[in-house]
């Protein structure tokens, strides 16, 4: 696996959330308890999805992969997730569907050994010299390491970064880049709507 050394840069208990993941759905959608930090309580079962990046569906191939990834990489953990607003959502950090959109940065312990890692836009490798606790960019490894797409019709500060981890996990067909020709699955849900219009404007005999 390869990791994304990240620095999301200081923030307080007003500008991010701190979650604790319950259920992850797909491989770019998950259920969290959240800290409320004025309650002292967490908010319990909120859905949330990665603003940037977009992950296989469920029933495209290399779905499941993609979940089984994500949930391996967060699944039990604590996340801070930073909110992010869209032009295409008012600028409110919330989708179509009720799902917070989020960046997440996970920070656990870095044994001691050998690590791949993807770092502003190049990937290397080396020996970590001793353990200590390193922040990462989770929608970032989903991309790297070949399990989700970045998502093209959205526009942001860090898309080059982005694009390169994604050019990476192609040449080195990681992932569903093992195909030749993944479908991405925004295509996906398009050819999905338009055979449901099909169905939909034909006849019923019965």
């Amino acid at each position: 696996m390869i990791i994304v050394p990240d620095d999301p840069g200081p923030a307080g208990p007003e500008d991010v959330f701190k979650a604790a993941v319950r259920k992850v759905f797909d491989g770019d959608g998950f259920l969290a308890s959240v800290w409320h930090p004025y309650r002292q309580a967490w908010v319990e079962r909120v859905p949330f999805r990665f603003a940037f990046i977009d992950a296989p569906e469920m029933e495209q191939p290399f779905g499941q992969e993609a979940k089984d990834f994500l949930a391996g990489l967060i699944a039990g953990k604590e996340l801070r997730l930073d909110p992010i607003g869209k032009a295409s959502t008012g600028y409110l950090p919330i989708d179509q569907y009720k799902r917070f959109l989020c960046m997440a940065f996970l920070t656990e312990q870095m044994d001691a050994g050998a690590v791949d890692y993807f770092h502003q836009g190049k990937r290397g490798g080396g020996s970590v010299k001793r353990a200590r606790p390193v922040t990462r960019n989770i929608e970032l490894e989903m991309i790297v390491n070949g399990w989700a797409w970045v998502a093209e019709q959205y526009t942001f500060d860090r898309e080059n970064e982005y694009f390169a981890a994604q050019d990476d996990a192609r040449r080195d067909r990681r992932g569903l880049w093992a195909m030749d020709n993944p479908e991405p699955p925004w295509s996906f849900k398009r050819r999905q709507r338009r055979r449901s219009k099909v169905f939909e404007g034909q006849g019923q005999l019965i």
